[in-house]
């Protein structure tokens, strides 16, 4: 199995919707998706990725499937007495923190603790092991079981953060890793595939997080840190 995980476009955030060039990214995106045999999509609620899916999807006969799951994972931890997005806790705080490091306890370290992140990881694994089930996948402890054909790519568009969340489940790694130390730019693809080769029970393997080369220049999504 191939999994496609998808970033929207550039996003008007107040209208939860992309802007031209976040069109115009979408569009790259589709001659890109073109090549692919894609047999299920599903898409964030929120606008823009839905936004950046139809555009993607647009002509072809594949239903177009909404999971709650995919929302942004817009998680805040109070830091310094202030709320901070769950990817912009500054490195000195978790990276002193050996527990988040660790995939089982995370949620119960630092600031993490008062925080909703569990209950929102929890949500975004159920939800991918249930889709994964669908399509031939059942997980079984750290692994997948292929209970039927899953030869299959499959497409999600989604946010940065719920990407971040997808890679730490299929890889078997803490969130705040992912969340800290992964980056994708708009319209970005992480590519997970199965590796087959030892029977019926498999792993993902990443093949490639962050790519934008579909937009054809480097200067259309300018990464920032600021």
């Amino acid at each position: 199995m191939k999994l496609l995980v998808i970033r929207h476009g550039e996003p008007d955030y107040s209208r939860d919707c992309l802007t031209e060039n976040g069109i115009w990214q979408a569009e790259k995106l589709a001659q890109r998706l073109k090549s692919e045999d894609i047999a299920a999509a599903y898409t964030s609620p929120m606008g823009r990725a839905r936004q950046t899916a139809q555009i993607c999807m647009d002509g072809r006969d594949i239903p177009l499937t909404e999971c709650g799951w995919l929302h942004e994972f817009d998680v805040t931890m109070v830091h310094d007495g202030r709320p901070k997005e769950i990817w912009d806790i500054p490195p000195k705080s978790w990276t002193q923190t050996p527990q988040y490091y660790d995939k089982d306890i995370f949620h119960t370290a630092g600031e993490a603790a008062d925080s909703e992140i569990k209950a929102r990881y929890d949500a975004v694994r159920s939800g991918l092991d249930s889709l994964l089930a669908q399509h031939g996948l059942e997980r079984r402890g750290q692994i997948y079981h292929a209970a039927a054909e899953h030869d299959k790519t499959i497409v999600m568009f989604c946010h940065f953060g719920a990407t971040c969340v997808i890679a730490a489940h299929l890889l078997g790694i803490s969130p705040i890793v992912t969340l800290q130390g992964f980056s994708a730019e708009p319209t970005a693809i992480a590519t997970f595939c199965t590796d087959d080769r030892f029977g019926a029970d498999v792993n993902f393997r990443l093949h490639g997080f962050g790519d934008i080369s579909h937009t054809g220049s480097a200067a259309t999504g300018t990464v920032n840190y600021q």
